[in-house]
């Protein structure tokens, strides 16, 4: 057994435990040079140091088993190379993910501490001339959608030579909250009739009472509006009596941070 060192010292020299070596030569991935027959003890040769410190190192950062052995029977680099840049932006969707999760973490947090008030209050709409695409997606793909809509819209405005005559909007025309096939229609308020065109459609939306008020902050907080609307419907025996409409007072191109944002929510009612 010269060169060869037994799966203890070999774990010391390759700061690989014990299992994990065991683990690994059940899958194939680092087999033993030798088992003896006898005890079934493992020995290795000091050579498969270098190849178990590249599957530690692949372990620590998380590059799955069975990605490691492709990589370690692969000889081709620019191969090598390719799934290692396909792993390394799986790390990065984390950063991102996680930077998203602290970012709603620091808002809750900033919630708790100041819990928002809303004020309630009640206006007579008129009909107003507006421009709408109206589909169906998902709740994930609400912004590439409300991205697709508006650039629609302010496409056929632009070429029809009009101009919005208030902020953008939204209708939401589920009679409750839904994941997938929600029902939403984007729309910008304009002073003159739109002739309808490639799916974007020239309506006048119907006056009436609304109840309305105003959240401040990210738009996956604005539950507590909602909320608010309703439980003020409920003490004053009023019915909420229509899809209600989101307006957005500032938007996300203007202002990058989700707490300044500003939404208006009104929702009709009878």
């Amino acid at each position: 057994m010269k060169n060869l060192v037994p799966i203890g010292t070999f774990s010391r020299l390759c700061r690989l435990t014990i299992p994990a070596l065991r683990h690994y030569d059940e899958l194939g991935l680092l087999r033993p040079a030798l088992v003896d027959p006898d005890t079934g003890y493992r020995y290795y040769s000091l050579a498969q140091a270098e190849e178990a410190e590249r599957i530690r190192l692949l372990r620590s950062v998380e590059l799955p088993l069975d990605e490691i052995r492709l990589l370690l029977g692969e000889r081709d680099p620019a191969a090598v190379r390719r799934s290692l840049d396909a792993h390394r932006s799986r790390l990065l969707g984390r950063i991102d993910d996680t930077r998203a999760s602290l970012a709603i973490l620091d808002r809750i947090m900033d919630r708790e501490a100041r819990a928002m008030e809303y004020d309630v209050g009640v206006r007579e709409t008129v009909a107003q001339p507006i421009v709408s695409v109206r589909g169906r997606t998902s709740a994930a793909e609400i912004p590439a959608f409300f991205g697709r809509a508006y650039g629609q819209i302010f496409r056929v405005l632009g070429e029809q030579g009009i101009r919005p005559s208030g902020p953008p909007f939204s209708i939401y025309h589920d009679p409750d909250f839904r994941q997938e096939d929600v029902d939403v229609e984007v729309a910008v308020p304009v002073s003159e009739p739109v002739e309808t065109t490639d799916g974007v459609v020239g309506r006048t939306l119907a006056g009436g009472p609304v109840a309305y008020t105003v959240h401040v902050g990210a738009y996956d907080e604005v539950g507590a509006a909602y909320r608010a609307l309703t439980g003020w419907a409920q003490a004053n025996g009023r019915a909420l009596a229509g899809p209600p409409r989101e307006i957005y007072l500032v938007g996300p191109d203007q202002a990058r941070d989700p707490g300044q944002l500003r939404t208006e929510i009104d929702w009709p009612i009878g």
